[in-house]
């Protein structure tokens, strides 16, 4: 996978003062860029010596462009949501109920194999880190809408069974599965589907 901050133009990139502007985005552009990489290879928490390294920039630059490696985390959970929202939205969202929990659980489990390590990477985050928290818990909630558009017949649940429901769809229910318990994808989309129709 392969997220990249916005392109930054290099024309007259020595000119003065446009110039330093330019070598100023270009470098916020490499840090946040070198963000992305290292927590998609499985680094989750990188440091900002590991930040400066991966994009050849000087450890006083990072710190130059953020007031602190949190806003770099908030920069680049930004950038992630709006590159990997595509996976958890859109789809033919018709058919009978059983239809629409399965397509509902495919859809969710391939957007969390896409976006695994950046959630991974803000779970960690987030006990200490309060803008990462609230950026998780928006998430969360915006996945709950996603799973009521796909079954509306969740809202007509009792609350314990709705809770229910929102657990056995929620990305850490899922990595449990196949992560610890090395379930595979299609048997972890089968699993799942089978317990949330059991709800209703």
């Amino acid at each position: 996978m392969t997220i990249t901050a916005p392109t930054v133009s290099t024309d007259n990139l020595n000119l003065k003062p446009d110039g330093r502007l330019l070598r100023s985005e270009r470098s916020r552009h490499l840090i946040v860029e070198a963000m992305i990489e290292l927590i998609d290879e499985g680094v989750l928490t990188p440091t900002a010596q590991q930040v400066a390294k991966r994009a050849n920039v000087g450890i006083r630059s990072v710190f130059r462009h953020f007031d602190d490696m949190d806003s770099i985390f908030e920069t680049t959970n930004e950038l992630v949501y709006q590159n990997m929202k595509h996976h958890f939205t859109g789809g033919d969202r018709s058919g009978a109920l059983h239809t629409r929990v399965v397509h509902a659980v495919e859809q969710l489990a391939n957007g969390y194999e896409a976006a695994k390590n950046f959630m991974l990477s803000g779970r960690i985050r987030m006990w200490n880190t309060p803008v990462i928290e609230k950026n998780y818990g928006l998430n969360q909630a915006r996945l709950k809408k996603e799973l009521e558009d796909w079954i509306p017949e969740i809202l007509n649940l009792d609350p314990q069974d709705r809770e229910s429901a929102y657990a056995l769809s929620s990305f850490d229910y899922w990595y449990r599965l196949t992560d610890h318990q090395k379930v595979s994808q299609e048997g972890t989309i089968s699993l799942i589907s089978k317990q949330i129709q059991q709800l209703f």
